[in-house]
């Protein structure tokens, strides 16, 4: 088999279809502001960003942004690992220790991002509950439907968005 011939093939029919995923080359602007210049075949616009998972602006606070630089320029970038090989940074600690308190909690814990938040949570949960049904809307994130798929516990599905879906199910 012609392996450059079949992989040139398939990305020739996602092109054609509308269905290749080009990424948008955005620079974000620490303005405080959803701002950033789009960069594409050598011109720069300037746009809106409405899609960012920032929704609260942190990335782009100045005393977020400051207190960055300062522990990067004392400190160095990068984990080296994750935290159960490299080992947990201080750093970490602290801010789960802050948000606990900031939501009157015991403990938190970060996660990389909302996707392997919602993955690890509802596959640990699932898994460790005994006799756990999970119900969930059919359009749920891919997050959630792979977290639900990998805990192994039986799942409901409801209709999107149909509370009386929903009632009758439970």
């Amino acid at each position: 088999m012609d392996f450059d011939s079949f992989f040139h093939d398939r990305l020739d029919r996602l092109r054609a279809d509308g269905n290749y995923r080009v990424f948008a080359d955005l620079e974000k602007r620490c303005t405080g502001e959803a701002k950033a210049a789009h960069h594409r075949d050598g011109a720069v616009q300037d746009v809106t960003v409405w899609c960012s998972n920032d929704y609260l602006g942190m990335g782009q606070n100045p005393d977020v942004v400051r207190a960055m630089v300062d522990t990067v320029t004392a400190c160095g970038t990068g984990a080296g690992g994750t935290r159960n090989i490299g080992g947990n940074t201080v750093h970490h600690r602290m801010l789960e220790a802050e948000l606990a308190d900031l939501h009157g909690k015991e403990a938190a814990l970060l996660f990389t991002s909302g996707y392997v938040s919602n993955w690890a949570s509802l596959s640990t949960l699932g898994s460790q509950i005994p006799n756990a049904v999970i119900l969930s809307d059919e359009k749920n994130h891919a997050s959630m439907i792979e977290g639900i798929r990998h805990s192994r516990a039986d799942k409901v599905l409801w209709k999107h968005n149909d509370w009386r879906d929903l009632d009758r199910k439970l």
